[in-house]
Parts: C-alpha cells; structure tokens; sequence
C-alpha cells in the first residue's frame, strides 16, 4: 500500500467502481462508508473482490431520526465488517429530541461495537465534540477515529486521553485552525482521510489517493520526510488493526 483514506464515501460519487480501480491502482488502502446500513451490502457489491477497500456500517447522525429502524440491520451486518461508519452525533440541530434520537443510536451502535471487541469506528461529531468523547469514554474494547473534527480544542486533551485518532483531510489542512490543532495531537494518532466526494482538490472532487498531499502537509509540519511521515501514518494504521478485544 502507497496510503490510506480512512472516511470516504465510495457510494455517493458518480462512478464508484472508478474509484475503486484508482485505488487498486495506486495501492490505496480506503474505508468505504456508508450512511445508512440498508446501502451497506449495496458498497459490498461495489467494492467486489478489491484488495484495498473495505465497506463500513454505518447510520449518519443526521439520518439517525429518519433510519433508526434500521438499527435491527445494522446488528445482524456488524459481524460482517470490522469497519463502523459513518457514526456519532450532530448537533447543528436544536431540536431536543432529535438530539436525543441521535444519542440513543449512537449509544447503541457503541454497545454493539464495545461487546465486538474489535471495531474500528469513524465518528462524525460537529458541535458535539464532548458529547461524542464521553459517549465513547476511555474504556471503549476498539479503535475510535474522530473524523474532520472542528470542535473545541479543550476537547481534545479529553479525547487523547480516552485513547481517540484524528484523520485528517485536504480541506482541514486549509483551515485557520489546522496548526492549532495540530499542535495538539501527537503524531502518532494521525490519520489520513478525504471524506470525498464532499471535499475538493482544485475543480475536483477529492479522490482516495489524494491523501498522499495530506502526508505532505503533516511531514512539514513534523519537518520530517513525507516518506518518514507515511512510515508513521502507516505504523499508527497498523496499531488500529491489532486493536485487543
């Protein structure tokens, strides 16, 4: 493998099976996700007999009150797939008991995912960052991976210390706050992601081997090589898989 893109959407571009080639292409491992668990064996189909990408199951928080029916499919998917996403919570909402539907799925999916023992989740969490880190809290038997996280840099300490990942994306790399963040997360629990389509590169939407320029921009800011910094990115990948149950 040349990199990794631990949050993409493979089901919503425009020619998926394109996507794949690409990255059987350039030996970029991805994490396909998925937004509802009924679309789950759908990216299964996708995906085909791919040696780099793998589906997730997943429930968006923002589909959570429309699916939550579906949380009986997502129980009997999980043991098909170490990969969980896209999970967790959104609060962008103020409505009370849309955020409470949300908690109760998200405390479910966890559940399901603590009693497996060796999941790896990749978690939404836009303006309820602390929610999110407590919901999970620092006994959680699996990986957890905070994805695109905006929130609250007080929030962080928290989830370092609960033992979370950070994958990092082209347009984060472009935000004001990106070095402030960066100062704060150790570098191995760095992750790489694109969260394609819905980030771009130039005129384009991101693709999964666009994460190599990511590696770039960390290895500068680590005034490392980008061939130290993929070295680490891929020893902090391999930590995740060998995740004890």
């Amino acid at each position: 493998m040349n990199s990794f893109d631990t949050h993409c959407h493979l089901d919503l571009y425009p020619d998926p099976r394109a996507v794949v080639r690409e990255a059987e292409r350039t030996q970029t491992y991805v994490v396909a996700v998925t937004n509802t668990p009924s679309v789950f064996q759908a990216t299964q189909q996708l995906i085909g007999n791919s040696r780099f990408v793998r589906p997730a199951l997943g429930l968006h928080p923002e589909l959570a009150v429309e699916r939550r029916g579906e949380l009986p499919l997502f129980q009997q998917l999980l043991p098909q797939t170490r990969y969980v996403g896209e999970v967790g919570l959104d609060f962008v909402s103020n409505d009370k008991q849309v955020r409470i539907t949300q908690q109760r799925v998200f405390s479910q999916i966890l559940e399901w995912s603590h009693l497996a023992g060796d999941k790896i989740l990749t978690i939404h969490s836009r303006r309820a960052e602390k929610e999110v880190v407590e919901a999970i809290g620092a006994n959680f038997r699996g990986a957890a991976i905070l994805h695109w996280y905006s929130g609250s840099l007080a929030v962080v300490e928290q989830a370092l210390a609960n033992g979370l990942y950070f994958s990092i994306n082209p347009a984060m790399t472009r935000s004001k706050r990106f070095p402030d963040l960066l100062r704060l997360i150790p570098i191995d629990r760095l992750l790489t992601e694109t969260d394609g389509p819905f980030v771009q590169i130039g005129q384009r939407v991101a693709l999964p081997p666009d994460v190599a320029q990511v590696s770039v921009i960390l290895a500068s800011t680590w005034q490392i090589t980008p061939e130290e910094m993929t070295k680490v990115l891929f020893a902090n990948l391999r930590r995740l898989l060998v995740t004890p149950s």
